[in-house]
């Protein structure tokens, strides 16, 4: 399968999650096949990750396409649900990097990660002493100023990745932090234990990109999500 494809079967699955999320008496198995989208969707975003032109221009926009998520949270309100799973992708991105200067130099990875420790305390003093940020929800704070620790789907969706970028040529260990993840999930009675489910599919993957349509992607998660809503509260 190219990377195309697996993120067309994501939108697939999430959309139905979505369908099952925003409509009450829809059978319970739509959200669990929904948990499927998330995993394709890191897969992709780590293999366009490797081979993108420049990491910068990539962080950024997923960082603003957060902002945008945020935005649309912000102003629909509670009923409008938590989603942004761009905050999570840009978290992992940023721990690939600070991996990858740690193989190349030990003190400027440890300059890297000290810098993001630090940044929260400093966030969270900042939020502290501006009163119109208080009144934020912690959904929306945590997308204007990142925090790994509070992202969609959690951290340990964050060390997946990182995982993903580093084992994709290993499948031993692939499948095995793939199946760590999910084993965990099951034990916590979580139905995000079906991610293994997805694991077929991206053993399928064999290294193409096939066509490019990345900004459809972009635009898809909070075009689909609004219209769902939007449906949701009208009908």
């Amino acid at each position: 399968m190219t990377i195309f494809q697996l993120k067309l079967l994501a939108a697939a699955f999430m959309l139905i999650d979505h369908i099952g999320m925003y409509f009450d008496g829809t059978p319970i198995l739509l959200r669990l096949i929904g948990r499927l989208a998330f995993p394709l969707f890191l897969f992709c975003m780590t293999q366009g990750y490797r081979y993108t032109r420049s990491r910068k221009k990539y962080l950024l926009r997923l960082y603003a396409m957060n902002l945008v998520m945020v935005s649309i949270m912000y102003l629909c309100g509670a009923d409008y649900g938590y989603h942004d799973i761009f905050i999570t992708l840009f978290w992992v991105g940023i721990f690939i990097s600070i991996v990858e200067l740690f193989q190349r130099d030990i003190r400027l990875g440890c300059a890297a990660f000290g810098a993001i420790a630090v940044s929260q305390p400093v966030f969270h003093l900042l939020i502290r002493s501006i009163p119109a940020l208080n009144s934020l929800s912690g959904d929306i704070l945590y997308g204007i100023f990142p925090n790994p620790l509070h992202c969609e789907f959690g951290i340990a969706y964050v060390v997946l990745g990182v995982a993903m970028y580093f084992f994709w040529q290993d499948p031993a260990r692939f499948f095995a932090s793939f199946l760590l993840l999910a084993l965990i999930e099951f034990c916590n009675s979580d139905p995000q234990c079906l991610i293994a489910l997805a694991l077929p599919l991206l053993l399928r993957y064999h290294g193409e990109k096939g066509p490019g349509l990345k900004y459809f992607f972009y635009l898809f998660y909070p075009a689909h999500t609004l219209l769902l809503f939007w449906l949701s509260v009208h009908f």
